[in-house]
């Protein structure tokens, strides 16, 4: 109620003025916002101090208690061996026959060698020729080759023809041709076989030059 009287004075300036400037208003008095009171501080907690843990209780220290070391027990003598028997002597073993000749078989060129009474002997010497000899052409072939024994043809003997070819292959004994004996013709083709008997040949096969087969006479028994 004490603004009115004031509001109407502005009023009735306003309505004399006229239209113009707006009147400026009055200052109102400003009222004073209320103050917020600050909001209630949370009361702090106490401090909790932590607890002190219990200090461990030192254990007397106990007193070291030898250990007695184990005793060894004496170990067992160890068992005598038994003596050794003597091995047996080892049989004797045969001795095997040998393949060699005990002797090496002599040899004299045919050359070196001359008939006396009936047998070869070696120039010089009383005793008959026993061992092998070869005989050579003047040329230089091989022409024979065999064995002597007692100074009589002995053994294989083997001959030549003079072109190298071989002749024949005869087995001798005591001088006289006896068993199995071959027969080559000059070109080297086989001639004969057969076998000698009492100095006599007889033959079970015979060929030409040629190699073809001859007819036997007589012919052989079976």
């Amino acid at each position: 109620m004490r603004l009115l009287p004031v509001q109407l004075a502005a009023l009735a300036l306003l309505v004399a003025c006229g239209p113009g400037e707006p009147p400026t208003p009055p200052p109102t008095e400003s009222t004073p916002a209320p103050v917020a009171k600050p909001a209630t501080e949370p009361t702090p907690a106490p401090e909790t101090k932590p607890t002190p843990e219990p200090a461990e209780q030192a254990s007397p220290p106990t007193a070291a208690v030898p250990v007695a070391e184990p005793v060894a027990e004496p170990e067992p003598a160890p068992a005598k061996a038994p003596a050794a028997q003597p091995k047996p002597a080892p049989e004797p073993v045969a001795a095997a026959p040998s393949i060699r000749k005990p002797k090496r078989e002599r040899f004299i060129e045919e050359h070196r060698l001359e008939l006396k009474e009936q047998r070869w002997h070696v120039i010089g010497e009383p005793e008959p020729y026993t061992g092998q000899t070869k005989r050579w052409t003047i040329e230089g072939w091989k022409q024979a080759e065999g064995g002597y024994k007692n100074g009589m043809q002995h053994g294989r003997w083997k001959t030549w023809w003079d072109n190298g070819n071989l002749r024949s292959v005869v087995e001798f004994k005591n001088g006289k041709p006896s068993g199995p004996a071959i027969h080559w013709h000059a070109n080297g083709q086989r001639k004969t076989e057969g076998t000698f008997a009492n100095g006599k040949f007889t033959a079970t096969a015979k060929w030409d030059e040629a190699g073809e087969a001859l007819p036997l006479t007589p012919t052989p028994k079976p």
